[in-house]
C-alpha cells in the first residue's frame, strides 16, 4: 500500500468539484491517523485563480498555513503545467502524487476541449515522470488521472468530449504498463466518474456546449436513465486508488457503488492470416 504519510501531491483543476474534493481528502488524512503528521503538502494548481486563491484560504485554515499554496495554472501550456511542478518543489521540496484532474465539456470549442483534457494529461504524465524521478521522497510515485464514464462506453450526445476521456483512459494503460512501472517506479492509475454533482455537471446550463441542439436533446435524452452521484464518493475513492491499485488500471466509481476496475471487451486480436 501507498503511505501518503509525509507525501506531496499537485492537483490540477483543484479549486472546485472533484479536484477540491480530492485536495481536501488528501489534506484530511492526517485526520484520520491521529499520530501521523499526514500529508506534508498540497498544490491546488487551476485556471481560475480568483476561486483558486479563496479556496487556499479556506484550506489553509482548516488544515494549515503551510500545507496547501495555489499556482494559476493552465494545464494546455507545458510551460504553465512545469511552472506548476517547480513551484511545489521550490515550496515543499518534493513531489510524489499528480492528480490529473483538470477537464472541461465543450464540444462546441473542441481545439480547446482537446488542448485541456488531452493534451494537459499528456503533459502532466511526461512532466510528473521526469519531476518524479528526482524529486520523490519514497521508492515509488504516483499519478492519478481522472477519466470518465464516457471514456468507457458511448455516449452519442458528447462523441468529442467522450473521446477525449477514452484517450485518458489508453494513456494511463500504456503509460502504467508494468514495462514502464519497473523502470520509473511511477504508478499510473485512473478513476472514470459515472455523472457526478460538479460545476461540470450543471446539465441545465450545458446547452451552449454542445455541438448543436440537436446533440443537446440527446444528452437530455440520455441523463434521464442516470443518477448523479455526489463528489464525496468519487473523493473516497480516488483515495483508495491512489493507495491500492495497480499501475496501468481503470477504476469505474458510479452510483454510489464501489469501485469496479474497467478492462477492454477484447484484449488481442485474430490474426489476419
Amino acid at each position: 500500500m501507498f503511505e501518503l504519510e509525509g507525501k506531496v501531491a499537485l492537483v490540477t483543476g483543484g479549486a472546485s468539484g472533484i479536484g477540491l474534493e480530492i485536495a481536501k481528502r488528501l489534506l484530511a488524512e492526517r485526520a484520520n491517523h491521529k499520530e501521523a503528521t499526514g500529508l506534508r503538502g498540497v498544490t491546488i494548481a487551476d485556471v481560475d485563480q480568483e476561486t483558486g486563491e479563496k479556496v487556499v484560504d479556506e484550506l489553509k485554515r482548516e488544515f494549515g498555513s503551510h500545507r496547501v499554496i495555489f499556482v494559476k495554472t493552465d494545464v494546455s501550456d507545458k510551460q504553465s503545467f512545469q511552472d506548476a511542478f517547480a513551484a511545489t518543489v521550490g515550496s515543499f521540496d518534493n513531489i510524489d502524487i499528480l492528480v490529473n484532474n483538470a477537464g472541461i465539456f465543450n464540444d462546441c470549442n473542441y481545439d480547446k476541449e482537446i488542448d485541456v483534457n488531452f493534451k494537459g494529461v499528456v503533459h502532466g504524465i511526461t512532466l510528473g515522470l521526469q519531476y518524479f524521478s528526482e524529486f520523490k521522497s519514497g521508492t515509488e510515485a504516483v499519478i492519478m488521472n481522472t477519466a470518465s464514464i464516457t471514456g468507457t462506453k458511448v455516449y452519442p450526445s458528447m462523441p468529442i468530449y467522450g473521446s477525449t476521456k477514452s484517450a485518458v483512459v489508453s494513456l494511463t494503460m500504456a503509460f502504467g504498463d508494468e514495462i514502464h512501472y519497473d523502470r520509473t517506479k511511477v504508478r499510473i492509475v485512473a478513476i472514470a466518474p459515472g455523472f457526478t454533482k460538479t460545476n461540470i455537471s450543471l446539465y441545465s446550463d450545458l446547452e451552449h456546449l454542445y455541438l448543436d441542439e440537436d446533440f443537446g436533446q440527446i444528452f437530455k435524452n440520455e441523463i434521464d436513465s442516470h443518477k448523479i452521484q455526489p463528489v464525496e464518493i468519487v473523493g473516497e475513492n480516488v483515495i483508495k486508488i491512489i493507495k491500492e491499485k495497480p499501475s496501468g488500471t481503470v477504476w469505474i466509481s458510479e452510483e454510489e457503488k464501489d469501485i469496479f476496475e474497467y478492462i477492454p471487451s477484447r484484449s488481442t486480436f485474430k490474426s489476419s492470416c
